[in-house]
């Protein structure tokens, strides 16, 4: 346990010092300031209500679509393909690791990578609120924080295909054009296959979307909540055996 907790601490810090977690997480925080500036400013001339109770709703919608699945892309190609083509996962597999250790922890580092920026964007967005005269009540940021939970599962099944699919890379730069290829093909398959989103994954970006309906029954929601988790478990066994046979 204490090896496994030094490689994911590690892995930690590998992922503070790459720029590009850098950049999303700045630019995570100033998107939601920079919306919500624009609404206020454009409130007069178009008559709209800037930011209301739903801003961190509306933000999450957007940033589970394209922000974050684009970021969990980049942090894989990083962690797996580009490790290979540069050599130092061939370094951490001469270190007194298993396998096993090193997978789980690149792949905790990731979760808790976008645990992170769930959470900056949910603080973000309340302070806009807040700020912008439309504080959210009690009732209306518990049901925010339980929508940014529900995310954070979506993203993390979502997180398990690219994971999985990275295994058969050994470039960085290829995977994400394959992996910004698939993710499109996924997203557009539902207007081609109807039965195609209860098979996959993509299809659950939105997830959070049912746990702010009251409407939604209990059985689709525990459906819906065992199919992710199934998935995600599913898709890392797979990433994990791919991992432990590939050749540095």
């Amino acid at each position: 346990m204490h090896r496994w907790k030094a490689g994911y601490v590690n892995e930690l810090y590998l992922l503070l010092y790459r720029k590009k977690a850098g950049i999303f997480g700045a630019v995570s925080i100033l998107l939601p300031i920079l919306f919500a500036v624009s609404l206020q400013a454009l409130e007069p001339v178009l008559g709209l209500l800037a930011v209301g109770g739903s801003f961190p709703i509306q933000m999450l919608g957007f940033y589970t679509a394209l922000w974050i699945p684009l970021f969990i892309l980049t942090l894989t190609g990083d962690q797996f393909p580009h490790e290979v083509a540069s050599r130092t996962l061939k370094l951490a597999f001469l270190r007194p690791h298993t396998r096993f250790h090193i997978f789980t922890a690149k792949v905790a580092a990731q979760g808790t990578a976008v645990a992170v920026l769930l959470a900056l964007l949910f603080a973000v967005t309340l302070l806009c609120a807040m700020f912008t005269g439309t504080p959210l009540g009690l009732a209306e940021g518990l049901s925010a924080a339980k929508a940014y939970a529900a995310a954070f599962a979506s993203m993390l099944a979502l997180s398990a295909v690219f994971v999985f699919a990275a295994q058969f890379f050994k470039s960085a730069s290829g995977f994400v054009v394959f992996g910004i290829a698939l993710y499109a093909a996924a997203k557009l398959a539902p207007f081609f296959v109807q039965s195609f989103p209860a098979f996959s994954p993509v299809s659950y970006t939105d997830w959070h979307l049912l746990w702010l309906n009251d409407g939604v029954p209990a059985g689709r929601r525990i459906t819906a909540s065992l199919f992710l988790l199934s998935s995600s478990l599913l898709f890392f066994a797979f990433g994990y055996y791919k991992f432990d046979r590939k050749e540095v």
